[in-house]
């Protein structure tokens, strides 16, 4: 028991010193890797030691290295003579750390039980393949509990209340106003201005000098319009006493004559010309019979109400071209009109025989274009069929020629006729229409053969039979796209999408190029809000204006809604049309610029046509 205690004090000094001794500074080189992995192993043994030990109790102290390895010896061959490089140097030189030292310090609370098992751990943790890693202790010392508090804050210096200020002078009485001193006041402000308020009072003499220099520029003056009418009078030269002779005439001088001009030369010519031109035309035309470009002009000026034109040929022609006018009773309230517009008509208010002769020519052109048969027959859809009508037409016709007849009717009725069909025979026209956007001449022959007998009350000719070998997507173009367009806007999401699937399988997942041109209104809502907005300021307002009218009232508000306000407002003050005709016309320029529009933002890669188009 005397040995135990005399060993055991012995050992308590010993503690003491090894835990007080300062670790040497190594005495060699120590290399850049090796003091990497040294740093490393310190990161790791921080980590491990807040891991297993709180930090109020323990505190790291670092790593210190202790030896290393050097390894420069290349691999030996077992192939000898394959041009293997053996020997010292012949291989970079590698480091490895080999041992080091890591110490913490404890607080004295903790029991030695703890800390030897924490000592064993850590080295188990840190020490890996050929790395040894020893871990050393510390006891901290304890300190007093005062030190951990703040001291005591110091009193607040004291504030001097600030002197009190010193009084406002008294402001100087004002002068007294006087003239003199008004006039001193407007010459001090106006001095600076006066450079520029004379140059611009000379600047504006100089450009009415300039205006009044270009209007006289070549015109007659009044010596000149003088000398011209004694030349035209055959007076000039003529003795002094011709001229008193004269002289109590002068005083009441007759209006002289006006000298035509090359302008009024050249009317006055073409006017002869004309007028000998369409008399001779009017008087070979064979006005009681239902054929002849006079005809068809006469009938459609009284169709389109053109009173003003039929008055004026009347009054040039004679009342012989009331012959053209049928008595079949097709134009009998027209005629009933251009009788009550002849009756009260004011010869003055026509148009001049220059302005009519031009209107004649150009009228005439466009009538004997329209008088063709096939042109006659394509209006007859416009003029002569009802949207009813025309749906019963497609009812009755195979499906192909159906879709056909449809994109063949004009854009103002698409929309009524689209309203009128069935919502099964939409799906069905738009599947025929998305399979190509070309008609052959045989399938247009067939349907101007239709169109004669529904006219003439006839039964329908029977369609022909395509053959096996028949390619359908050939011929020329017509407007698939836009019958498209209009379809579309009464047709369901979930349809268009049954639609383009199936012509993405009939085309092999291509989309053909001519569907770009097809829009309808739920494409717009389809793009991002601020794409959207980017986009309709890059289109015309009045066109925006024009295709919104034409669509589904609640779309149309709908739209209107999502707009910033103060373009709402531009839309609905563009909404209004002169009439039908110039309402649809805007629309269509709003139609083509917004299918522009779309196909730039998909050529720019902002948006996918594939997406917005299902």
């Amino acid at each position: 028991m005397r040995n135990l205690i005399s060993l055991l004090a012995l050992a308590l000094p010993l503690s003491a010193l090894a835990q007080t001794s300062v670790t040497p500074v190594p005495q060699k080189h120590i290399p850049s890797p090796v003091l990497m992995e040294l740093r490393a192993l310190e990161s790791q043994f921080d980590l491990a030691l807040a891991r297993d030990c709180a930090s109020e109790r323990c505190v790291s102290k670092g790593c210190v290295y202790r030896d290393h390895v050097v390894v420069d010896m290349p691999h030996s061959s077992s192939l000898p003579g394959l041009g293997h490089s053996e020997g010292p140097g012949s291989v970079p030189p590698q480091e490895y750390l080999t041992s080091a030292r890591c110490d913490f310090a404890h607080e004295k609370s903790v029991s030695s039980r703890d800390v030897q098992a924490l000592v064993r751990r850590l080295e188990q943790r840190l020490s890996k393949g050929w790395l040894q890693v020893t871990v050393g202790r510390q006891i901290l010392e304890p300190i007093s509990a005062s030190l951990s508090e703040p001291p005591e804050p110091a009193p607040p210096p004291r504030v001097e209340p600030p002197p009190a200020p010193a009084p406002a002078p008294q402001p100087e009485p004002p002068a007294r106003w006087e003239a003199g001193v008004a006039l001193r006041e407007l010459w001090v402000s106006l001095l600076p201005h006066f450079s520029w308020m004379i140059a611009l009072v000379m600047g504006t003499l100089a450009t009415l000098v300039i205006i009044w220099g270009l209007r006289r520029l070549g015109r007659e003056s009044i010596e000149e319009k003088a000398m011209l009418a004694q030349l035209a009078a055959g007076t000039l030269g003529k003795s002094d006493g011709a001229q008193e002779a004269a002289a109590p005439a002068a005083e009441n001088p007759p209006a002289a004559p006006q000298v035509p001009s090359a302008e009024e030369r050249e009317e006055s010519a073409f006017v002869t010309e004309q007028q000998r031109l369409w008399t001779d035309r009017i008087a070979q035309a064979e006005l009681g019979k239902d054929e002849g470009g006079v005809v068809e002009l006469m009938r459609e000026w009284l169709k389109a109400r053109e009173f003003e034109l039929l008055a004026k040929a009347i009054f040039v022609f004679g009342d012989r071209l009331s012959l053209a006018f049928s008595s079949d009773g097709e134009l009998a309230i027209r005629k009933v009109e251009l009788a009550e517009f002849l009756r009260n008509v004011d010869p003055e208010r026509l148009p001049s025989d220059a302005e009519f002769f031009r209107k004649l020519n150009q009228h005439s052109i466009s009538s004997s274009l329209l008088a063709q048969s096939d042109a006659e027959i394509y209006r007859s859809l416009r003029e002569e069929f009802g949207s009813v009508g025309v749906v019963q037409l497609i009812e009755k016709l195979p499906l192909r020629f159906g879709a056909l007849l449809f994109a063949l009717v004009p854009t103002d009725g698409q929309q009524e006729v689209a309203r009128t069909l069935s919502s099964e025979l939409r799906l069905r026209v738009a599947s025929q229409l998305l399979s190509s956007n070309r008609m052959s001449k045989e399938e247009r022959g067939y349907l101007f053969e239709v169109l004669d007998a529904a006219r003439a009350g006839l039964p329908l000719p029977p369609a022909p039979k395509p053959a096996p070998h028949d390619i359908l997507d050939r011929g020329r173009e017509l407007d698939a796209a836009g019958a498209l367009s209009v379809l579309f806007a009464h047709i369901g999401a979930e349809d268009r999408q049954s639609l383009f699937t199936n012509a993405l399988q009939r085309s092999n997942g291509v989309f053909p190029r001519w569907y770009e041109d097809i829009f309808y209104p739920d494409m717009l809502f389809k793009l991002p809000n601020e794409l959207r907005a980017d986009m309709l300021l890059e289109v015309d307002l009045k066109g925006l204006a024009g295709w919104s009218s034409v669509q589904n009232p609640e779309w149309q508000e709908s739209f209107i809604s999502r707009l910033a306000p103060t373009m709402q407002e531009a839309v609905r003050a563009n909404q209004a049309f002169v009439s039908r005709a110039d309402q649809l016309q805007v629309a269509q320029r709003g139609h083509n610029e917004l299918v522009s529009a779309v196909k730039k933002l998909v050529a720019r890669g902002k948006v996918s046509f594939s997406e917005i188009m299902a």
